[in-house]
């Protein structure tokens, strides 16, 4: 009996000893989701006087989730509050009429269990009599000559004022990348209305322009969507990266009867030309390059380092007789932009004893 006992206290223990899930149940890891919009997607007629509201599909978290949308054109907002799961914005003195407004709610939002969307949401709608716009401008971004899905596009309606800045003024138009580049700016007017376009790459995620630490560019032509052209499609936008290094590359001819040696190039820092930045070998054609520059200004040296100490000297020619080892340089200083390729040509060295 005892030993019968015994066993079903260890059987006991061993049942208790078994993982179960929570009592909670299993831990939330689904994304939320946007599962209604007013003004409904696309809608027209709408009432100026409507508010803007956004409906998820569970509870959000929902301290300050209004900097997560944007609403362009731009709008004031008079006040924001919560019905249940949605998100109501109330535009100060309300929406202007017969106008196209796109609505972008931002990666990022979380429900209550901290759980984050990466993938945004966008829809418009119309007010008073207009129509929707439908007009658009599609393309990709390129950074550092690749794709880049976190890139930011903006369109700006124009003309617009004499002090115009598009790294400095409110977009009309804003749109992400996909993980592909891609873009498309939306909801455009297609009455003879032009646009400038500018990218930039959104380095900390946060959907704001950082001037002084994102790398952009804004495109130097206009884009003009009328009736009959409605679609530009195919835009190209690369962002140079300010940081980017660059590469120099040229030959060195030897022609000074010293055929052991393989010629020694250098950069030096143009204004001061007795710091080597960037040193290397001629290959046995006389081909060199520099596959790393930092963007700046450089001098350029050819020399054969006879004295095998890197830099250009003299060395011991004869008896008690020294030589200025041979060297040529470049009459201008080398520029090297962000991420560029410098061809400098041929220098040629000879026996000299300047």
């Amino acid at each position: 009996m005892r030993s019968a006992r015994a066993a079903f206290a260890v059987l006991f223990a061993l049942a208790c000893a078994v993982d179960e899930p929570p009592s909670g149940g299993p831990e939330d890891k689904t994304p939320p989701g946007v599962v209604g919009t007013t003004p409904s997607a696309d809608s027209t007629g709408v009432d100026p006087e409507s508010p803007i509201a956004i409906t998820f599909g569970e509870d959000m978290t929902r301290a300050r989730m209004e900097r997560l949308v944007t609403v362009q054109p731009s709008i004031e907002i008079e006040r924001v509050r919560w019905e249940g799961n949605t998100l109501v914005i109330e535009p100060r003195g309300g929406l202007q009429r017969d106008t196209t407004y796109v609505v972008r709610l931002k990666p990022g939002y979380r429900d209550s269990h901290g759980v984050a969307n990466t993938g945004g949401r966008e829809f418009a709608f119309a007010t008073g009599l207009a129509p929707l716009d439908t007009a658009r401008i599609s393309g990709t971004v390129l950074f550092k000559r690749q794709p880049s899905g976190k890139a930011i596009v903006r369109g700006f309606r124009v003309p617009r004022e004499a002090e115009f800045r598009a790294d400095a003024a409110r977009p009309d138009r804003e749109a992400a990348t996909g993980r592909d580049g891609r873009f498309t700016l939306g909801y455009l007017p297609a009455n003879d209305a032009r646009f400038v376009v500018m990218a930039y790459i959104d380095q900390n995620g946060n959907g704001a322009f950082e001037k002084a630490g994102e790398p952009y560019t804004v495109l130097p032509d206009t884009f003009a969507l009328t009736a009959a052209v409605s679609e530009v499609e195919g835009v190209q936008i690369g962002v140079i990266d300010p940081t980017e290094p660059g590469v120099v590359r040229g030959a060195v001819a030897n022609e000074t009867g010293i055929d052991s040696l393989l010629a020694t190039v250098s950069l030096t820092a143009t204004l001061d030309s007795t710091r080597i930045q960037y040193l290397v070998r001629c290959d046995t054609t006389g081909a060199f390059e520099f596959a790393r520059v930092k963007p700046g200004g450089y001098r350029l040296w050819a020399f054969l380092d006879v004295r095998a100490d890197s830099a250009l000297g003299d060395f011991v020619c004869g008896d008690s007789l020294t030589c200025r080892e041979p060297w040529a340089t470049l009459p201008d200083s080398v520029t090297v932009g962000p991420g560029a390729t410098v061809e400098v040509g041929k220098l040629v060295l000879r026996r000299r004893d300047d």
